[in-house]
């Protein structure tokens, strides 16, 4: 059965490459001959007869050299049928050139949907420079540009762009690097946790302008810490905000917003593993639908604006003795993966590694303290504790050890 599925693939795209081929031969045949954009009467008839830019025989051959015949015959005979001599001029290409600002780890996904959604080209990354880690200072690169390394392995040096100075103004690295960008002709810039405010002179650079994605659904959570306010702040839902931005962070034209429920036990961790699955895809399906003009951006209600602030240490500190039980779970989900909530006994830091609650009893018990001597709990189904210098443990080697 193998063998016979990789016959019928192979007959497959030897047909689809060879229908290619002719269909490529046929409109450079007709570019050259009766085309009004190409032929000799160009001069009179260009732009008269096709609306489109580019023009829809440009355009075929695009979407054939990127998707070949069989899963590009649909969209060259929609945009045929839609190209009218009296419709309004609009630029519609056959993908999207896009520049990748980002700087953090968490948002690779995203680039690696990008690249590899044939709706997209990526033209250029840009990301913070290398900076010094570890004991003895090396440089340590952005995790970024190895990803991107990776995935480009044969662009050239220039094709990762990691700017130390931001205004194009005062700074003659940045006007440099405004030309330049400028010179890629991008329809988007698509800026995720880049550590860098873009002066508007960058951001006006795109056709169809800069996109932001936020994890919280805008205007509520504006700020450094979307994805941990929302579990803070005992929210059932997490969301995602697609936005056309601007100089002044998260306030400008919403375009698109996903949500999805966020269930009891779930944490940050889990928020981010979803994030890696889902989000990416929403992204490229709201800039394809964005650029061709099937959804509008639309303001912020100001009136429901709240900001959420950069995290501090003292955030992760709770007292068990007298701390809610809700407050400490909320702070447990919300910082789940780094640095996770501790606690001071005798002197010394305590971690709560793990924390699973039982939901009915937690409803009965949520406003009791998560320790009461040396009892846990009623909801607490399992806890893993780590102090200071030692391995995590159970809540009775905890006990034996440390709360004699």
């Amino acid at each position: 059965m193998s063998i016979l599925r990789k016959t019928i693939k192979f007959i497959y795209h030897f047909i689809d490459k060879i229908l290619t081929t002719i269909t490529l031969i046929l409109i450079k045949i007709y570019q050259l001959t009766i085309s009004p954009d190409k032929w000799i009467f160009s001069p009179i008839l260009k732009d008269r007869v096709c609306s489109h830019v580019p023009h829809c025989s440009e355009y075929a051959t695009q979407i054939l050299k990127r998707y070949w015949f069989c899963r590009g015959l649909a969209p060259i005979v929609d945009r045929v049928l839609s190209c009218k001599p009296s419709s309004k001029k609009m630029y519609d290409p056959a993908f999207y050139r896009v520049v990748f600002f980002c700087s953090a780890n968490i948002w690779i996904p995203f680039l690696e949907e990008l690249n590899s959604d044939n709706r997209f080209e990526i033209c250029w990354i840009v990301t913070q420079a290398d900076k010094p880690a570890w004991r003895w200072m090396q440089l340590k690169e952005n995790p970024i540009k190895i990803k991107a390394k990776e995935i480009f392995p044969n662009e050239s040096e220039d094709f990762i762009q990691t700017p130390l100075k931001i205004n194009p103004e005062k700074s003659v690295e940045w006007q440099n690097f405004y030309d330049w960008l400028k010179k890629k002709n991008p329809d988007f810039l698509v800026v995720i946790s880049y550590g860098k405010i873009l002066p508007q002179s960058i951001l006006d650079i795109p056709t169809f302008g800069p996109i932001n994605v936020h994890g919280s659904l805008l205007p509520k959570y504006r700020g450094a810490s979307p994805l941990q306010s929302i579990f803070l702040n005992k929210e059932e839902k997490s969301w995602i905000t697609i936005m056309h931005m601007n100089a002044w962070m998260d306030t400008w034209d919403i375009i698109d917003q996903l949500s999805f429920p966020l269930k009891f036990e779930r944490n940050v961790k889990d928020l981010i593993t979803a994030l890696e699955k889902e989000w990416p895809k929403f992204l490229c399906n709201t800039l394809w639908n964005y650029g061709k003009r099937q959804i509008k951006a639309k303001p912020q209600n100001e009136a429901e604006a709240t900001i959420c602030q950069k995290i501090e240490k003292s955030d992760w500190e709770i007292d068990v003795y007298n701390d809610k039980l809700e407050d400490i779970y909320a702070k447990y989900r919300a910082y789940a993966i780094r640095p996770k909530i501790w606690f001071k006994l005798n002197e010394k830091i305590v971690i709560i590694e793990e924390l699973q609650l039982d939901e009915s009893k937690y409803n009965e018990n949520k406003d009791k303290p998560l320790i009461e001597w040396k009892n846990l709990n009623p909801a607490v189904m399992n806890i893993a504790i780590k102090p200071e210098w030692k391995k995590a443990m159970d809540w009775k080697s905890f006990c034996n050890g440390y709360l004699r």
